[in-house]
Protein backbone atom coordinates (compact mmCIF):
# COMPACT_ATOMS: atom_id res chain seq x y z
CA UNK A 1 0.00 0.00 0.00
CA UNK A 2 1.65 3.45 -0.90
CA UNK A 3 1.59 6.07 1.71
CA UNK A 4 -1.21 8.38 -0.18
CA UNK A 5 -3.54 5.63 0.37
CA UNK A 6 -2.55 5.31 3.84
CA UNK A 7 -3.16 8.98 4.51
CA UNK A 8 -6.88 8.78 2.63
CA UNK A 9 -9.22 10.35 5.20
CA UNK A 10 -12.19 8.32 6.32
CA UNK A 11 -15.16 10.99 6.85
CA UNK A 12 -17.95 8.99 8.23
CA UNK A 13 -21.40 10.95 6.73
CA UNK A 14 -23.61 11.74 9.38
CA UNK A 15 -21.18 9.42 11.59
CA UNK A 16 -22.07 5.49 10.85
CA UNK A 17 -25.29 6.40 9.31
CA UNK A 18 -25.23 2.82 7.25
CA UNK A 19 -25.59 1.03 10.63
CA UNK A 20 -27.09 3.77 13.16
CA UNK A 21 -29.64 6.73 13.09
CA UNK A 22 -27.77 9.72 11.15
CA UNK A 23 -26.67 12.31 12.69
CA UNK A 24 -26.79 10.89 16.49
CA UNK A 25 -24.73 9.87 19.26
CA UNK A 26 -25.18 6.49 18.36
CA UNK A 27 -23.71 7.25 14.61
CA UNK A 28 -20.87 9.03 16.08
CA UNK A 29 -19.28 6.46 18.50
CA UNK A 30 -20.40 3.70 16.06
CA UNK A 31 -17.70 5.79 13.82
CA UNK A 32 -15.17 6.08 16.35
CA UNK A 33 -15.46 2.62 16.74
CA UNK A 34 -14.18 1.33 13.10
CA UNK A 35 -11.55 4.48 12.83
CA UNK A 36 -12.93 7.40 11.07
CA UNK A 37 -10.66 9.76 10.75
CA UNK A 38 -13.42 12.91 10.90
CA UNK A 39 -17.12 12.40 11.31
CA UNK A 40 -19.10 14.42 9.23
CA UNK A 41 -22.83 16.39 10.12
CA UNK A 42 -25.02 19.75 9.73
CA UNK A 43 -25.56 22.39 12.15
CA UNK A 44 -28.44 24.54 12.77
CA UNK A 45 -29.21 26.52 15.66
CA UNK A 46 -32.29 26.59 18.13
CA UNK A 47 -34.42 29.74 18.55
CA UNK A 48 -32.37 29.64 22.59
CA UNK A 49 -29.04 30.02 20.85
CA UNK A 50 -27.71 26.13 20.96
CA UNK A 51 -25.95 24.26 17.96
CA UNK A 52 -27.89 21.09 17.18
CA UNK A 53 -26.81 18.77 14.81
CA UNK A 54 -29.11 17.57 12.44
CA UNK A 55 -29.15 17.82 8.14
CA UNK A 56 -32.58 19.80 7.59
CA UNK A 57 -34.09 22.80 8.91
CA UNK A 58 -37.05 20.81 9.81
CA UNK A 59 -37.60 17.89 12.22
CA UNK A 60 -40.01 16.24 10.12
CA UNK A 61 -38.22 13.64 8.76
CA UNK A 62 -35.51 13.09 11.16
CA UNK A 63 -37.76 12.57 13.75
CA UNK A 64 -41.71 12.24 12.33
CA UNK A 65 -42.56 15.21 13.71
CA UNK A 66 -42.81 18.74 12.03
CA UNK A 67 -41.20 21.47 13.44
CA UNK A 68 -38.56 24.47 12.18
CA UNK A 69 -35.25 24.12 14.75
CA UNK A 70 -35.01 27.90 14.58
CA UNK A 71 -38.10 28.37 15.98
CA UNK A 72 -37.50 25.46 19.21
CA UNK A 73 -36.04 25.46 21.49
CA UNK A 74 -33.08 22.88 22.84
CA UNK A 75 -35.86 21.87 25.21
CA UNK A 76 -38.23 20.86 23.02
CA UNK A 77 -36.09 19.36 20.63
CA UNK A 78 -34.32 17.26 23.13
CA UNK A 79 -37.90 15.50 23.28
CA UNK A 80 -38.06 14.34 20.24
CA UNK A 81 -36.70 10.38 18.99
CA UNK A 82 -33.92 10.73 16.22
CA UNK A 83 -34.16 6.96 15.58
CA UNK A 84 -33.48 3.65 18.21
CA UNK A 85 -34.30 6.09 21.34
CA UNK A 86 -31.82 8.64 20.14
CA UNK A 87 -32.29 12.47 20.66
CA UNK A 88 -30.67 15.38 18.77
CA UNK A 89 -27.51 15.89 19.42
CA UNK A 90 -25.99 19.68 20.28
CA UNK A 91 -22.40 20.08 19.13
CA UNK A 92 -20.98 20.24 22.53
CA UNK A 93 -21.99 16.46 23.43
CA UNK A 94 -20.87 15.25 20.49
CA UNK A 95 -17.41 17.42 21.10
CA UNK A 96 -17.81 15.47 24.26
CA UNK A 97 -17.75 11.62 22.95
CA UNK A 98 -15.17 12.75 19.98
CA UNK A 99 -12.16 14.33 22.00
CA UNK A 100 -8.97 13.14 21.40
CA UNK A 101 -10.83 10.16 19.30
CA UNK A 102 -11.99 11.56 16.48
CA UNK A 103 -11.90 14.76 14.08
CA UNK A 104 -15.15 16.89 13.34
CA UNK A 105 -16.53 17.74 9.57
CA UNK A 106 -18.73 20.13 10.07
CA UNK A 107 -21.43 21.56 7.60
CA UNK A 108 -22.81 24.87 8.41
CA UNK A 109 -26.65 24.77 7.17
CA UNK A 110 -28.29 27.88 9.36
CA UNK A 111 -27.11 31.47 9.71
CA UNK A 112 -26.34 33.08 12.83
CA UNK A 113 -23.98 30.82 14.79
CA UNK A 114 -20.31 31.30 13.38
CA UNK A 115 -19.14 33.14 16.86
CA UNK A 116 -20.87 30.88 18.96
CA UNK A 117 -19.78 28.20 16.54
CA UNK A 118 -15.78 29.50 16.75
CA UNK A 119 -16.23 29.91 20.64
CA UNK A 120 -16.81 26.61 21.03
CA UNK A 121 -14.02 25.22 18.62
CA UNK A 122 -12.03 27.36 20.66
CA UNK A 123 -12.91 26.64 24.20
CA UNK A 124 -12.81 22.70 23.81
CA UNK A 125 -9.31 22.97 21.61
CA UNK A 126 -11.18 21.78 18.37
CA UNK A 127 -9.92 24.19 16.63
CA UNK A 128 -7.23 21.71 14.72
CA UNK A 129 -8.94 19.27 14.25
CA UNK A 130 -11.71 20.50 12.47
CA UNK A 131 -12.56 21.07 9.30
CA UNK A 132 -15.78 23.74 8.59
CA UNK A 133 -17.62 23.30 5.08
CA UNK A 134 -20.34 25.14 3.61
CA UNK A 135 -21.77 25.77 0.39
CA UNK A 136 -22.21 29.44 1.31
CA UNK A 137 -18.45 31.07 0.00
CA UNK A 138 -19.35 34.04 2.03
CA UNK A 139 -20.18 32.54 5.43
CA UNK A 140 -16.72 30.72 5.14
CA UNK A 141 -14.78 34.01 4.30
CA UNK A 142 -16.48 35.43 7.77
CA UNK A 143 -15.13 31.99 9.49
CA UNK A 144 -11.92 33.05 8.22
CA UNK A 145 -11.87 36.19 9.58
CA UNK A 146 -13.14 35.05 12.93
CA UNK A 147 -10.76 32.50 13.37
CA UNK A 148 -7.39 32.78 10.56
CA UNK A 149 -6.42 29.04 11.29
CA UNK A 150 -9.49 27.00 11.27
CA UNK A 151 -9.42 25.11 7.76
CA UNK A 152 -12.48 25.42 5.84
CA UNK A 153 -13.62 23.40 3.10
CA UNK A 154 -15.47 24.77 -0.11
CA UNK A 155 -18.66 22.26 -1.07
CA UNK A 156 -18.95 22.34 -4.82
CA UNK A 157 -22.67 21.04 -5.71
CA UNK A 158 -23.12 18.06 -8.22
CA UNK A 159 -24.42 20.94 -10.77
CA UNK A 160 -21.30 21.88 -11.49
CA UNK A 161 -20.03 19.85 -14.20
CA UNK A 162 -18.04 22.50 -16.44
CA UNK A 163 -14.42 22.18 -15.33
CA UNK A 164 -13.74 25.45 -16.36
CA UNK A 165 -16.60 26.60 -13.62
CA UNK A 166 -15.04 24.28 -10.96
CA UNK A 167 -11.48 25.95 -11.43
CA UNK A 168 -12.57 29.31 -10.90
CA UNK A 169 -14.40 28.14 -7.74
CA UNK A 170 -10.68 26.29 -6.40
CA UNK A 171 -8.97 30.07 -7.55
CA UNK A 172 -11.88 31.59 -5.24
CA UNK A 173 -10.98 29.67 -2.14
CA UNK A 174 -6.62 29.83 -3.01
CA UNK A 175 -7.06 33.02 -2.77
CA UNK A 176 -8.94 33.08 0.39
CA UNK A 177 -6.51 30.46 2.11
CA UNK A 178 -8.84 27.48 2.43
CA UNK A 179 -7.90 24.32 3.43
CA UNK A 180 -9.97 22.42 0.85
CA UNK A 181 -12.70 22.10 -1.91
CA UNK A 182 -15.54 19.43 -1.15
CA UNK A 183 -16.76 18.30 -4.31
CA UNK A 184 -19.86 16.26 -5.50
CA UNK A 185 -17.91 12.61 -6.33
CA UNK A 186 -19.65 13.08 -9.93
CA UNK A 187 -17.94 16.06 -11.01
CA UNK A 188 -14.29 14.81 -9.55
CA UNK A 189 -11.80 13.57 -12.02
CA UNK A 190 -8.28 13.97 -11.82
CA UNK A 191 -7.90 17.28 -13.70
CA UNK A 192 -9.50 18.77 -10.86
CA UNK A 193 -7.69 16.61 -8.31
CA UNK A 194 -4.51 17.80 -9.79
CA UNK A 195 -5.36 21.49 -10.04
CA UNK A 196 -6.75 21.62 -6.53
CA UNK A 197 -2.87 19.79 -5.67
CA UNK A 198 -1.49 22.23 -7.85
CA UNK A 199 -2.53 24.66 -5.57
CA UNK A 200 -2.05 23.62 -2.34
CA UNK A 201 -5.67 22.69 -1.78
CA UNK A 202 -6.90 19.12 -0.38
CA UNK A 203 -9.90 17.47 -1.90
CA UNK A 204 -12.26 15.80 0.25
CA UNK A 205 -15.14 14.16 -1.72
CA UNK A 206 -19.00 13.82 -1.01
CA UNK A 207 -20.97 11.38 -0.50
CA UNK A 208 -19.59 7.42 -1.88
CA UNK A 209 -21.50 4.82 -0.89
CA UNK A 210 -20.24 2.60 -4.03
CA UNK A 211 -17.20 0.56 -4.17
CA UNK A 212 -16.24 0.96 -7.84
CA UNK A 213 -16.45 4.87 -7.59
CA UNK A 214 -14.62 5.06 -3.79
CA UNK A 215 -12.05 2.54 -5.79
CA UNK A 216 -11.25 5.46 -8.48
CA UNK A 217 -11.47 8.78 -6.10
CA UNK A 218 -9.01 7.16 -4.12
CA UNK A 219 -6.81 6.32 -7.01
CA UNK A 220 -6.94 9.38 -8.50
CA UNK A 221 -5.62 10.83 -5.10
CA UNK A 222 -8.40 12.34 -3.35
CA UNK A 223 -7.38 13.43 0.04
CA UNK A 224 -10.63 12.30 1.54
CA UNK A 225 -13.99 10.16 1.24
CA UNK A 226 -17.06 11.29 3.25
CA UNK A 227 -19.27 8.16 3.15
CA UNK A 228 -21.86 6.43 5.39
CA UNK A 229 -20.22 3.29 4.53
CA UNK A 230 -16.59 3.53 6.76
CA UNK A 231 -16.30 -0.40 6.63
CA UNK A 232 -16.16 -0.42 2.74
CA UNK A 233 -13.75 2.60 3.17
CA UNK A 234 -11.44 0.66 5.62
CA UNK A 235 -11.78 -2.37 3.23
CA UNK A 236 -10.52 -0.79 0.41
CA UNK A 237 -7.95 1.15 1.94
CA UNK A 238 -6.90 -1.92 3.45
CA UNK A 239 -7.11 -0.66 6.97
CA UNK A 240 -7.97 -2.96 9.63
CA UNK A 241 -10.19 -2.37 12.58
Amino acid sequence: MTLKKKDVLIIGHKGASAIAPENTLKAFKKAIELKADLVEFDIHKTKDGEIVIIHDPDTLSTTGVQGLIKDMTLEEIKKLDAGEGEKIPTLLELIKVAKEKVGLQIEIKSSGLLEKLIKLLKEENFVNTSIVSCFAFDELVKLKNLEPKIKLGFLLPADLVRARQIKRKILKVVDKKFYAIHPHYNITDKEIVDFAHDNDLKVNVWTINDKDIMERLIEIGVDGIITDDISMANELLGRVV
